[in-house]
């Protein structure tokens, strides 16, 4: 569920095509895994934390080769006419 969750934020955070906005969500990421591991009474997992980055990044390029792909159909469209 990490990985969707972080996916989504990739994904998201992708659509506002803004370089602030990208490099804010991936520290938000991490200062709240900073603030859990803080505050939480037992162990934390670092692989949780490896889960949402790996999922912020491949959500990042989702939406990338979402781009790419509409580009080149819409290409082929104009093409074929």
């Amino acid at each position: 569920m990490i990985i969707l969750t972080a996916a989504a934020l990739g994904v998201s955070a992708g659509q506002t095509r803004s370089a602030g906005v990208i490099a804010l969500v991936a520290a938000l990421i991490g200062m709240t895994f900073a603030l859990a591991a803080i505050t939480s009474p037992g162990p934390v997992s670092i692989l949780a934390f490896v889960y949402a980055v790996l999922g912020y990044n491949g959500g990042l390029m989702l939406f990338v080769l979402g781009l790419y792909a509409n580009q080149r159909l819409r290409r082929a469209m104009r093409v074929s006419h």
